[in-house]
């Protein structure tokens, strides 16, 4: 299982920057393991990522109206098997500081990911 994390960036820019360390890391497991399907996991990790950063998107902005200038810090756990990409865990930090938005956004995304 490995782990990433965004570290703090603001709320308009961490679905690039979230796609950036995802895929850095991404890329450096597929280096070590040359059984897997280089091509297929890539695509499976770019179609989870993009439905990541819609609902964190609706999440905080949407729903909790935060700012666009706050900062958040996403930390995401995740494996790869054969073709496959699959989340773990997720944590949504955001620094304005409003724990109460932070862990509920934490937990209803977690819900609608199912883990």
């Amino acid at each position: 299982m490995s782990v990433v994390k965004t570290g703090p960036v603001r709320l308009s820019g961490y679905a690039i920057k979230l796609r950036r360390v995802v895929n850095a890391s991404v890329s450096s497991v597929l280096k070590e393991r040359p059984d897997i399907q280089k091509k297929d996991v890539q695509k499976k990790v770019n179609e989870v990522l993009t439905n990541l950063n819609k609902l964190i998107y609706s999440l905080l902005v949407e729903k909790y109206m935060a700012p666009k200038d706050a900062i958040v810090n996403i930390e995401l756990e995740y494996e790869i098997s054969d073709t496959d990409f699959k989340l773990k865990n997720i944590k949504i930090e955001l620094y304005e500081l409003n724990t109460t938005i932070s862990d509920e956004a934490t937990s209803e995304l977690k819900k609608m990911l199912g883990i």
